[in-house]
């Protein structure tokens, strides 16, 4: 499985911003009545915020596996001492 690194998933992010601020014309015009728009707009709210939640959590343990690698080696330093 492709890994999803800081980078794509910032593309990511610009893209999908911009494809909404171009649907945002179309949406208060001629589908602010279709139920299958708000449908496709909430999946679309649920998908962004579980990728938010897994991308901060990657960041999260990452942070902690340096943290646990720093404490390693400042353990290791000082018995050498």
């Amino acid at each position: 499985m492709k890994k999803l690194t800081p980078r794509a998933i910032r593309k990511a992010h610009l893209l999908m911003s911009l494809l909404w601020a171009f649907l945002a014309v179309p949406s208060v015009i001629w589908w602010k009545d279709s139920v299958l728009w708000v449908i496709i707009i909430s999946i679309y709210a649920n998908v962004v915020g579980h990728l938010a939640g897994y991308t901060a959590a990657r960041a999260d343990e990452a942070a902690e596996a340096t943290e646990t690698t720093e404490a390693a080696e400042a353990k290791r330093e000082s018995s050498i001492i």
